[in-house]
């Protein structure tokens, strides 16, 4: 990595080596400043950088050089200042302070909109400050907790809505307003967008339908009119749930102002995506507008980038397809890996081969079933903390529903599922490695 007035940068393709780090000259133009470390979003990867920056006077020093060379234009004076605040009280070691955290997220809007600063090929603009309207995020579990804390690190108005009160207590600790039922979190005034990240289609149609849920409360109370559903429930629930809404705008009338929209929104990356804020969302939305609205939310806070997959219910359609394809991998590479080491093969060099051949996967490069072969990932910590077996069984039962009712052959699908039911449960997925397949780590 090179680096650009004390910050991390990486050359772009026609960047030229010579004068990279010169300062603003031709080629340092070119350069691409790493948008986690200079923009300011992107969670996980922001906090670690504030809390390692030394020389945040390097960057108030050389402030109009970096805006003007990496960006192409120069900050508003509100925007210069709040910058400078945040490099004064980080420098004093403050990092973790209302005031920086602040200043931090006014960098982050104004560089949101600028060229480089979006995942998803500029076409993003997502940005959030306290003053802005409040976003509501229900379901704080293994992928909805790292979720919601990058929106919360965004800088964005969060109300949280959980059904456990350890997590619903850390988050008023922190100064995060939290509703104890999801009807408590449609009766917020001034919010309009619900976020929820749930285990099952039952407890999605629940947190919707039930007695205290969010659409439980009156027409005229109701204050959220655009639900993103990111659990993996199939296209079933979304599909119906689009119809409820349907209904309740068709009750209200042309003249009863903004329309209540469900999009389904389930993503691939697992926890470390999550956590890293590299998430993909699958987004199956009713039109172009709704499904920007879906991506200013979601990207870059919580994920690298979001695909339109079509209408209402395609998101999970697709999300289907995707997790038929990762658990017969997962399977293939389990049963790859124990048989080399059956062999007497060194599991090391067996996944350099994987990663460096046909049988390069997901489930080679990034979440290697063999303890010992990666670190941080599940098989690395006896297989906790992962995406559950229980929730592999879910999805590639619910491929196997979708598949008949569109009369499509399920083969190996239907083999791997019969896998993962024999595996032990509570576990991460890859676990079929050492419980069906007897594999030892890697020594």
């Amino acid at each position: 990595r090179k680096s650009f007035f004390g910050l991390p940068c990486r050359p772009r393709p026609d960047a030229t080596r010579k004068g990279a780090t010169d300062g603003p000259s031709k080629a340092s133009c070119r350069l691409r400043v790493i948008p986690p470390v200079f923009v300011g979003v992107g969670g996980t990867h922001r906090r670690h950088y504030l809390r390692e920056m030394r020389t945040p006077s390097l960057l108030v020093k050389n402030l109009p050089l970096v805006t003007s060379a990496v960006f192409r234009s120069s900050l508003a004076a509100a925007e210069e200042q709040a910058v400078r605040q945040w490099c004064s009280s980080t420098s004093k070691g403050s990092t973790g302070s209302l005031s920086s955290r602040s200043a931090l997220a006014v960098w982050s809007s104004s560089f949101s909109r600028r060229p480089y600063s979006s995942p998803s090929g500029g076409r993003s603009t997502s940005s959030h400050s306290p003053s802005q309207s409040p976003i509501g995020f229900v379901g704080v579990g293994a992928m909805g907790m790292p979720m919601c804390r990058n929106l919360v690190d965004s800088g964005a108005n969060v109300v949280v809505c959980d059904t456990s009160e350890a997590a619903l207590q850390q988050f008023e600790r922190e100064g995060v307003r939290v509703a104890r039922t999801p009807a408590e979190l449609a009766r917020v005034p001034g919010l309009k967008t619900v976020i929820s990240m749930l285990p099952s289609a039952k407890i999605v149609e629940s947190v919707f339908l039930g007695d205290q849920g969010l659409l439980s409360v009156p027409a005229e109370d109701l204050q959220p009119e655009f639900f993103i559903d990111c659990s993996s429930t199939g296209p079933e629930c979304s599909v119906m749930l689009q119809g409820v809404l349907d209904g309740r705008n068709r009750e209200a009338g042309a003249g009863a102002g903004s329309q209540l929209e469900f999009v389904d929104a389930p993503v691939s990356g697992g926890v470390p995506g999550a956590a890293g804020a590299t998430l993909t969302f699958m987004v199956g939305a009713n039109s172009p507008e709704s499904f920007a609205r879906v991506e200013e939310t979601l990207v870059p806070v919580m994920g690298k980038q979001a695909v339109h997959c079509g209408s209402t219910g395609a998101g999970q359609s697709t999300k289907l397809c995707n997790n038929l394809v990762l658990g017969i991998t997962m399977a293939g590479v389990c049963e790859a890996m124990a048989l080399g080491q059956k062999l007497g093969l060194d599991l090391e060099n067996l996944s350099k081969v994987f990663n460096s051949s046909s049988a390069q996967c997901w489930s080679t490069t990034i979440y290697n079933p063999c303890p010992g072969v990666m670190q941080g990932v599940p098989s690395s910590r006896d297989y906790e903390n992962g995406f559950l077996t229980e929730l592999m069984i879910k999805d590639l039962s619910s491929a196997q529903q979708a598949a008949e009712g569109a009369k499509a052959d399920l083969i190996m699908g239907k083999l791997a599922n019969e896998l993962y039911q024999k595996s032990v449960p509570r576990k991460d997925f890859s676990a079929l490695y050492k419980y069906i397949y007897n594999g030892s780590p890697c020594k």
